[in-house]
């Protein structure tokens, strides 16, 4: 049995992805899985599932919590080094939680948001990742990895067939 050669997707590949995932901002938050529809309502899994798939990158649809399993038996996907900086397409997972890291390849209007601190004080905070919230939260929307979370995520990089 011949194993196929696999290699990662490079940031130019993956550049469809955060294309992709644009077009889902302001999709409610809704638990739907691979039911998610764009534009309508979607959960973090099921939005970062289809919205690979419109890319060009399929891999079969995995809960957040699974996914780290699936990852790393599947061949689709690689754990990346706690060394190796994070690319443009690389699925962010935590505990029940999944994103799709966009870096800087974020259109103009998706790269600043707006806040307001505690004290009223205005900030601009830079966005580098795609997600659905939580129930009850906002839309599927360009965010920060910085603010998102306190405990930082594994990343896996897409493979795809050699050359």
């Amino acid at each position: 049995m011949t194993q196929t050669a696999r290699r990662d997707i490079t940031a130019n590949e993956a550049l469809p992805l955060i294309k992709e995932a644009a077009t889902w901002k302001g999709t409610a938050y809704s638990l739907r899985g691979s039911s998610s529809v764009k534009g309508v309502a979607g959960d973090c899994s099921g939005t970062t599932f289809l919205i690979y798939r419109a890319a060009g990158f399929p891999y079969d649809y995995q809960p957040s919590g699974t996914f780290p399993t699936y990852a790393r038996h599947s061949g689709l996907f690689r754990l990346l080094g706690s060394d190796e900086p994070v690319q443009v397409g690389d699925v962010l997972s935590w505990p029940n939680h999944m994103a799709i890291y966009a870096g800087a390849a974020l259109q103009k209007e998706d790269a600043t948001t707006a806040r307001v601190n505690a004290n009223g004080k205005s900030w601009t905070q830079q966005n580098d990742i795609f997600t659905a919230t939580r129930p009850n939260g906002p839309a599927y929307m360009p965010a920060s990895l910085r603010y998102w979370r306190p405990d930082p995520p594994k990343i896996y990089r897409y493979q795809t067939t050699a050359p």
